[in-house]
């Protein structure tokens, strides 16, 4: 008697499978992740790094600030003073005479004016504070009054100022002056030339129309 066993048939799996070809292998490499091991900052593992606190401001610096900021928003024109060496004395005698003229002259320190501008697209100004310098505050756009009282105080100096949100050298500033008086001596002409042409043609507008029925009553009479 013949005994056949079915035997089953197992498919090969080599541990070490071939190499893919060199494009493949190539490609596999480019695309593999790159991780980037988080690297602690130097200044963590230092074992001497000291964390600095915020400076906070002075309680009155704070205050000078809100003072400084509300004469901003409040001032149609701001300038900026060079100071010279100015005893108490000349400093009063200057803001006096500002004041006389409806101008308020201020000096304040670098640190309140940081305080007052941070946040504000004027930040750009504080490098005018590195040395001595003041603020004048004008209620009014009146340029020229600004310019004639600049010429009287050899002892603060016009650097620069901001009119309507613009920022103006001590030169930009006299040709907008001029500029701006050239305009009002345009204006003047033509209101000259316009109020004697209109009288002209009031007087005339009367005397045609009592002309005007002076001919239609000689006409009705004949």
């Amino acid at each position: 008697m013949i005994h056949i066993s079915h035997t089953r048939q197992s498919t090969f799996h080599s541990r070490n499978p071939p190499e893919p070809h060199f494009d493949r292998k190539r490609m596999i490499e480019v695309c593999k992740p790159i991780s980037v091991p988080k690297k602690i900052p130097d200044w963590q593992t230092c074992s001497q790094a000291v964390i600095l606190e915020e400076e906070k401001a002075h309680p009155y610096e704070t205050i000078l600030a809100k003072e400084l900021k509300q004469n901003w928003e409040s001032s149609k024109m701001i300038m900026f003073y060079h100071l010279t060496s100015l005893t108490d004395r000349l400093t009063r005698d200057v803001r006096n005479m500002f004041f006389k003229k409806d101008l308020f002259f201020h000096i304040y320190s670098p640190e309140v004016v940081k305080l007052a501008v941070q946040e504000t697209p004027f930040t750009s100004i504080l490098h005018l504070f590195e040395s001595k310098t003041a603020l004048l505050f004008c209620p009014d756009q009146d340029i020229n009054k600004v310019l004639q009282l600049s010429k009287k105080t050899p002892y603060v100096i016009l650097m620069a100022g901001i009119v309507e949100g613009t920022f103006y050298s001590k030169s930009q500033l006299q040709s907008l002056n001029d500029a701006l008086k050239k305009d009002v001596h345009q204006q003047l002409a033509q209101i000259l030339d316009y109020t004697p042409s209109k009288l002209v043609g009031t007087i005339n507008h009367h005397s045609q129309t009592l002309c005007h029925y002076l001919n239609e009553i000689s006409s009705r009479k004949e």
